[in-house]
């Protein structure tokens, strides 16, 4: 079974489909950090606003987390925030190391989506889904292999799992 499993990892396919809408992400994400970078985000007096309704989190330990440790630190976790997602964004553009930066992408829009989305509700809600499972979608495919960086590097290093 394990066999099998890797076999299908190793499988080829026709990822020119995937390449238009991981590159249409990665401009989202870039568009949306590049607001943050350039503007007052930086400062760190925007978050502790954003996660004003932090204890409407579903989960204790998230609540926990975000009151003890992000909140108290708004400055680091703003830069962590909008360079992060900076490079998340450059990285699905340019399709390298997409398998990477779409997991830490799902990671990044999973907190977005207990802390600010529940919370406030609407349509960010359904949009942080439809990232969530388009990254996730990225990081089992494979993506940046169609239209991306990740292509030249798989054929140098083709034994790896992370391209």
């Amino acid at each position: 079974m394990l066999d099998s499993l890797k076999r299908q990892f190793r499988q080829k396919t026709f990822l020119a489909y995937l390449a238009i809408v991981r590159i249409f992400v990665g401009y989202h994400f870039i568009s949306v950090s590049w607001g943050k970078v350039s503007g007052t985000f930086l400062s760190g007096e925007a978050l502790p606003r954003m996660l004003a309704d932090v204890t409407d989190d579903p989960f204790l330990w998230h609540q926990d987390f975000l009151s003890g440790v992000v909140i108290p630190h708004p400055v680091f976790f703003s830069y962590l925030v909008a360079f992060g997602e900076l490079a998340i964004g450059i990285s699905l553009v340019l399709g390298c190391l997409v398998r990477v930066s779409s997991l830490f992408g799902a990671f990044h829009m999973i907190n977005i989506y207990l802390a600010i989305g529940i919370p406030r509700g609407g349509a960010v809600l359904g949009l942080n889904r439809l990232f969530i499972v388009c990254l996730l979608v990225f990081a089992v495919a494979g993506a940046g292999r169609a239209l991306g960086v990740d292509a030249i590097l798989k054929r140098k290093f083709f034994r790896s799992w992370l391209f």
